[in-house]
């Protein structure tokens, strides 16, 4: 037998695949390449201090806390603020994606329809369901446009819902906390449905925008 022949060893294997063998990484590396990573950078870009600008306009100097006007407001500065700061700072895989000007308009129509599931929730937990229904389909609406960034970046990140439902929790809770100073026979005018709800919404949404990418 030649020397050549003596070096060979032989392999005793009972699978038919050889690329499982010879490249053990290639599954791996097609999921993360379909279905990459996101994240939202650690940065005080992602601060929305619009938000409390507005709330200052609503109980300082709107006449009679315009909830609509503040809502007309509240939009377009929704809208400014995904495009040029969290939209940036938003990771998907290994790049950051680029604004999608159609997918902005189907957000703000998908914001109108979340309103309507919203307010059932609202009236569920206790509002008033005929006598102030505009009202709290307003409020419904507030809500849905602080979410606007979060729902935005569900749509353009292939629906990793997870990672933005932070945002959506952080409103909620701010309106639910809100609440408590509804029933206190202080007798302000601020008390009335729904305008303290209003603002624990929009300080909601500011502290669930600021920290939620550190948490």
């Amino acid at each position: 037998m030649s020397k050549k022949n003596k070096n060979v060893k032989k392999r005793v294997t009972f699978s038919d695949d050889t690329t499982i063998s010879s490249h053990p990484t290639h599954k791996k590396k097609d999921s993360n390449y379909d279905r990459p990573p996101v994240y939202v950078r650690k940065t005080l870009t992602t601060v929305p201090f619009h938000l409390l600008g507005l709330l200052y306009y609503y109980v300082k100097i709107s006449n009679n806390y315009e909830t609509l006007m503040l809502l007309l407001t509240l939009i377009p500065m929704q809208i400014a603020y995904l495009v040029f700061q969290f939209n940036r700072s938003t990771i998907y895989g290994n790049k950051r994606l680029k604004v999608n000007i159609p997918l902005l308009f189907i957000t703000a129509g998908g914001s109108v329809l979340l309103s309507v599931p919203a307010m059932i929730i609202i009236i569920l937990f206790g509002a008033p369901f005929v006598e102030h229904l505009f009202q709290t389909w307003l409020l419904a609406l507030h809500a849905s446009f602080l979410a606007y960034p979060a729902l935005y970046s569900v749509f353009n990140c292939d629906f990793k819902v997870g990672l933005w439902k932070k945002y959506f929790i952080a409103i909620m809770i701010g309106g639910w906390l809100s609440c408590v100073v509804i029933p206190l026979d202080w007798d302000r005018d601020w008390q009335v449905w729904p305008i303290p709800v209003v603002i624990g919404t929009y300080l909601g949404a500011f502290v669930g925008y600021s920290v939620a990418a550190y948490i």
